[in-house]
This record gives C-alpha cells, structure tokens and sequence, in this order.
C-alpha cells in the first residue's frame, strides 16, 4: 500500500502552463537602444519556468511561466532584468549590472519608449525601438 501511495504521488500531474500561452505585452520583444548616447539592446520574453519540489522521497512537479529581461551595452555582456513593474505603458525594473532602478514609458504612436537609467546617482537618457534586440 505504501509503494503505491508513493507511485501515485510521484505520477501526479498538475495543470501545465506554456509560455506560448501568455499574453503579450508591449515590452516583450526585441528592442534597439540608446542608453546616454550609445548604442544598446534590450530583450524581454516569457519562458517556460517548471519548478520541483520534494519532501523525502516523494517530489512534485509543475509548470509555469516567467518573464525573463536582459540588457546589453555596446559589446559588453547581457545582463539581467529584474523587479519588473508594469502598468499601462509605464515599465520599471532593476538592472543587475548595478542594481538600479530602470524606467520606460512606450508611446504607441511611434513605437518608441523613452524614459531614463540611474548610474552612480545620476539620470541618463533610455530610448528604445522594437527591433533588432
């Protein structure tokens, strides 16, 4: 009896989640960018996020989704977005590259977003366009 409960458990199935599944938002995509004059790139995209859990021998397993940014400057290496806040056409979000906050604002009318990034304490201009990302 006690095989089988564990079986059964370890056969559970949740309900699955697809990040083909979520629905879009403005900022998801590939972005072209300026950061203070230099040219940068910028990508946000939903990921499938399974996550395990266990509790001696016995585990389970579900499916689910995150949304995942990166931000690359010039040459350097991409790094990761993160505390993403969105409302309306309004995005914030902390760069990890020094742990500041981000702010964008994105204009449908031109399919730009402007807004601005923090480093060392000052404000420098953030602009960004769909594309190439």
């Amino acid at each position: 009896m006690k095989r089988t409960l564990i079986a059964l458990a370890l056969l559970t199935v949740t309900a699955t989640s697809h990040a083909s599944q979520v629905a879009s938002a403005w900022y998801f995509g590939n972005w072209s960018c300026v950061i203070d004059h230099r040219a940068a790139r910028m990508v946000w995209q939903v990921v499938d996020d399974p996550q395990t859990s266990c509790s001696g021998n016995v585990c389970s397993s579900s499916s689910g989704v995150a949304v995942r940014g990166w931000f690359k400057d010039g040459s350097g290496p991409w790094v990761k977005l993160v505390n993403r806040s969105a409302s309306g056409s309004d995005l914030r979000f902390t760069y990890t590259g020094d742990n500041t906050r981000w702010f964008l604002r994105y204009d449908p009318n031109t399919g730009v977003a402007t807004g601005n990034t923090i480093w060392r304490g000052n404000t420098y201009p953030l602009q960004c366009s769909q594309g190439q990302g």
